[in-house]
């Protein structure tokens, strides 16, 4: 009766300690580190190969599409300062608010020597979301277009 409890606790503990073993395995394989662009360019050396996330601004000029590849060429730009981290996201389209000057997301790899992230996933922020709309227009037409 001893020896059938030992070995019931034994197979317990062994299946809780790999059970803790998957979890651990798993939040550190989908765990990404969160970064500005000048973040990102101060911590390159030990980021590199890493999944990163950026968000930031799109450098005016510096984005590229290529339709026949779908390909898209980005740089992202620190909201204040000057620093930078391009962006390569293939093989995926290119979202229809992506414009120069957006706000965007961009999650995947760093490439540290290149200063380049290639993206697994890119969220752009649509601007007109979010601005205050303006109650008190001239002339604004009311539900009956009466003015």
């Amino acid at each position: 009766m001893k020896r059938k409890r030992v070995k019931i606790i034994a197979a317990s503990a062994l299946l809780l300690i790999a059970m803790a073993f998957l979890v651990i395995a798993g939040i550190q394989s989908t765990s990404v580190r969160h970064f500005t662009p000048a973040g990102l360019v101060a911590a390159a050396d030990s980021l590199n190969n890493q999944r990163v996330q950026v968000d930031g601004l799109i450098l005016e000029g510096s984005s590229t599409w290529d339709a026949a590849n779908f390909e898209l060429t980005f740089a992202v730009r620190a909201r204040e300062g000057n620093e930078t981290v391009n962006v390569l996201y293939v093989k995926r389209l290119k979202p229809d608010n992506f414009v120069d000057g957006g706000s965007v997301f961009v999650e995947g790899r760093y490439d540290a020597a290149q200063n380049l992230i290639v993206a697994t996933k890119l969220m752009t922020k649509c601007a007109s979301k979010y601005e205050a709309a303006d109650s008190a227009t001239p002339g604004l037409v009311t539900e009956r277009g009466k003015k």
